[in-house]
């Protein structure tokens, strides 16, 4: 979480079990498709529990070699499985309840997001000085200088491609529920850009770690356990 050790590992404590929990409950529907989606919480604590530790690390001078990993792991989160992982998430929900032709489609959104998330980290993975966590304004700010990541991270066309690929796959999905998941997510873009756009990608995952306590109520629908 971008606010302090503690309260990153709180988050942590709290988001797995309940993502652990949504995942019995999917499962216990015997809706298979929405098991990726469960998942979700349980990812958001892992790396918000990898958070927690980089703010140790900043916190003890730049404790390294802790530093680096923590700031590769969180960043391989927000620049790479979350690109990966929700849309494919969305595919997975839409071969259940949608037209061949809209799986198709997220199929091969899915597709594409996952060769640009797995491009984005490549350079973050391999280059260990590109990058630079600091604390602004109270917040951590992952710095990674290079031209691509630059222009996803203040462009407003690199940041709406990035965007899109998480926030639409969830909103062409034949379920109020998800899209309205896909509709909160995009608010709490804005409210980050409006709000704490120097340290974006901590902040931003924090509330999206709060949202992802809505995949809780996505799974257990009445129409859900009627299943």
């Amino acid at each position: 979480m971008c606010f302090s050790a503690s309260a990153s590992f709180t988050a942590s404590a709290v988001l797995m079990p309940l993502g652990l929990y949504a995942h019995h409950l999917a499962s216990n529907a015997e809706r298979p498709g929405y098991k990726p989606l469960a998942l979700v919480p349980f990812f958001f604590g892992v790396q918000q529990f990898v958070e927690g530790l980089q703010w140790t690390a900043i916190d003890n001078g730049g404790l390294e070699p802790l530093g680096s990993i923590t700031a590769k792991g969180f960043l391989f989160f927000a620049y790479c499985f979350w690109m990966i992982w929700i849309p494919w998430s969305a595919w997975s929900i839409s071969r259940s309840i949608d037209s061949r032709a809209l799986q198709h489609r997220l199929k091969w959104v899915a597709i594409v997001a996952t060769l640009l998330g797995i491009g984005f980290y490549i350079p973050v993975l391999f280059q260990s000085d590109l990058v630079q966590p600091a604390i602004e304004s109270g917040r951590i700010h992952y710095q990674v200088d290079t031209a691509w990541h630059n222009f996803v991270n203040t462009e407003p066309i690199g940041q709406l491609v990035y965007w899109g690929f998480i926030v639409l796959p969830l909103v062409a999905v034949n379920d109020k529920a998800v899209k309205l998941f896909g509709v909160l997510i995009f608010i709490s873009i804005f409210l980050t850009w409006f709000t704490y756009s120097v340290a974006f990608n901590s902040v931003w995952c924090f509330y999206c770690a709060v949202l992802s306590i809505v995949v809780i109520w996505i799974v257990n629908r009445p129409e859900m356990r009627r299943a």
